[in-house]
């Protein structure tokens, strides 16, 4: 009694297995690609964002400063309203800028997607050796 011959030659399952790699690694480089520019696109609109309220919050700022220091040395010494003035705004400013930065963390950036692919794709791998 003779085995039956097989459909597939090794040498065309392990071909077929190393087309099946590529084409999934391609796959995962174009997802991290997309995932990357998505990510950039934040980064980028976060920072125009940022920039632009800073000038405009900058521009008005000064003015209302000015009132709020002329309005305030009516009772105090010109230096003391000032100093007052000036504290309160650098206080602002720590805010703003802490919100900005908490914006472009490093966590928001991580290409999240791509990274669960590549588990996943690891864990099928090993199963399948």
């Amino acid at each position: 009694m003779s085995s039956p011959a097989p459909d597939h030659s090794l040498r065309e399952i392990v071909g077929a297995v190393a087309e099946d790699m590529q084409g999934l690694v391609r796959g995962e480089i174009a997802l991290a690609r997309a995932e990357l520019d998505q990510k950039l696109n934040r980064v980028i609109m976060s920072a125009v964002w940022l920039v632009g309220g800073m000038l405009l919050g900058f521009a008005g700022l000064v003015v209302v400063l000015e009132g709020v220091a002329a309005a305030i040395a009516i009772a105090l010494p010109q230096w003391a309203a000032s100093l007052i003035v000036g504290i309160v705004i650098a206080v602002i400013g720590v805010v703003f800028a802490r919100s900005g930065l908490a914006m472009l963390s490093l966590k928001e950036l991580t290409p999240d997607r791509t990274v669960r692919n590549l588990q996943r794709d690891a864990n099928v791998v090993k199963e399948h050796t």
